[in-house]
């Protein structure tokens, strides 16, 4: 049995990582704001059947991101049904597959790459990931297949055209996930890149200006975004200026219709790097020290650094971002390790380091749900909703509702605007459930609140029953 262990310890640390990733995303619930809010919008696309607009409530269309998350999502919900874990699988697929496609574009051996998935499931951004209801993991296939499609469609003549195709293919589902961004985090590196090396600015040109791609991504995605339009106008304007501009270069943005805009410092996206990349930024950062020298004169080393630092360094100047943002480096800092990997014996130690994160995270989040059992500490409004029968009971949300409340009642939950409008509903009816954040009961008239039952709280919600 050891021996079986030993010699296949890589493969059974990869499926070991795969494996609780599963059990946490089928377990936890959906968080607010931003997971709950991805799920919620699917939910009602499935619910609706309408696959051309995005819908933050019903009728009321999202703008903010294109769809191509949503329509995984809610094609998840038909295979597997509302759940927490349908809405999360296709960002776990999403993460496996890129690592199979990876290793298979580049032709990777079976050790490379079962080396290569373990590497990157211990990526904390990555990791994280693969998990979270987002647009984020979309973007990262369009980010991968234009880097790599392009790669090897300039080192190979076997299958030109396929990659070509693959590259032009990651425009249209980058333009389809999180819009013209996918080309700002891609196409400098490769332009630089191309500049760098005799005879490589004309391959650039090549393909960038390839008809049969262009006419490939714009039958994929500028269709959509037409068509989106025409069903919602104002969606145009609104994506591109405010969304591409406003947001990372107007601080405070008063245009924002679904949030608020993070501010960080300046230069924050590098500390995100870091912290989120733990161990392996540090370990390819020491290599790199000790082989400069191979930095320009590796092609394919200077384009895994280029394609990783290029998306840190455009936002160094962003006055909007997360740590999210730093998903479309961990590709590159993956193949990074394994072009600098010599054997297990003499990195044994950063492979335990980078383990500690992910481990942590899992069994640490099975630990704390087991020993604290009020799992109302939870940034969702599940474990309250739970309280009710959902199915039957008439719902409302005191001036606001949470996106996980939309989730789990299926949308049911309607808002209460104000005073007046919660006395006429007190009058009008004999029953109902009050949800209110616990910063909006401040604004509850005292009389109103005499009027209700007090029947749970969590960190951020309280919930009432009235009865006549």
């Amino acid at each position: 049995m050891f021996t079986f262990i030993k010699k296949n310890a890589l493969v059974l640390a990869v499926f070991t990582l795969a494996l609780l990733r599963i059990l946490v995303d089928a377990w936890l619930p959906l968080l607010d704001k931003t997971e709950a809010r991805y799920a919620e919008i699917a939910r009602i696309m499935y619910e609706t059947g309408n696959w051309v607009t995005p819908q933050i409530d019903y009728g009321v269309p999202f703008w903010a991101k294109p769809p191509m998350s949503t329509w995984i999502s809610a094609l998840s919900f038909h295979l597997f049904g509302v759940n927490e874990f349908a809405a999360r699988f296709p960002s776990f697929l999403i993460h496996i597959l890129l690592i199979v496609f990876v290793a298979k574009a580049l032709k990777f051996t079976k050790e490379q790459g079962y080396l290569g998935a373990l590497i990157l499931l211990t990526i904390p951004e990555y990791y994280i990931h693969s998990g979270v209801v987002s647009t984020d993991s979309s973007l990262l296939v369009g980010i991968t297949f234009i880097m790599i499609g392009f790669w090897k469609s300039i080192q190979t003549e076997e299958r030109k055209i396929l990659w070509k195709l693959i590259t032009w293919l990651g425009v249209a589902i980058g333009m389809l996930s999180k819009g013209p961004i996918s080309l700002v985090l891609t196409v400098p590196p490769l332009f630089i890149w191309a500049c760098m090396y005799k005879g490589k600015l004309l391959e650039f040109f090549k393909k960038a200006l390839w008809i049969p791609g262009l006419l490939l991504a714009f039958v994929i995605s500028f269709a959509w975004y037409y068509l989106a339009e025409v069903r919602t106008p104002g969606f145009i304007d609104y994506f591109f200026v405010g969304e591409h501009y406003k947001r990372f270069f107007e601080s405070g943005w008063k245009g924002d219709k679904y949030g608020f805009a993070k501010q960080q410092p300046m230069g924050m996206i590098w500390l995100f790097l870091i912290l989120f990349s733990l161990p392996w930024i540090q370990f390819v950062i020491t290599k790199v020290i000790k082989k400069k020298n191979e930095v320009v004169k590796n092609p394919w080393v200077t384009f895994l650094w280029l394609w990783m630092l290029w998306t840190p360094f455009f936002f160094t100047v962003s006055k909007s971002l997360i740590h999210t943002y730093t998903l479309p480096c961990t590709i590159p800092l993956g193949l990074l390790v394994i072009h600098y990997f010599e054997s297990f014996k003499k990195h044994k130690g950063w492979f335990i380091a980078a383990s500690v994160v992910p481990v942590a995270l899992v069994f640490g989040f099975i630990g704390v749900n087991t020993v604290y059992t009020d799992t109302n500490w939870q940034n969702t409004d599940k474990h309250l909703l739970n309280t009710i029968d959902k199915e039957t009971a008439t719902i409302y949300a005191w001036e606001f509702k949470s996106y996980s409340s939309q989730f789990y009642t299926k949308g049911k939950i309607k808002t209460i605007e104000n005073s007046s409008e919660l006395d006429s509903v007190m009058n009008s009816q004999t029953s109902f459930y009050l949800l209110s954040r616990n910063s909006h009961y401040k604004s509850m008239p005292n009389e109103l609140k005499q009027r209700l039952t007090f029947i749970g709280k969590n960190k951020k919600s309280q919930l009432f029953e009235f009865q006549q």
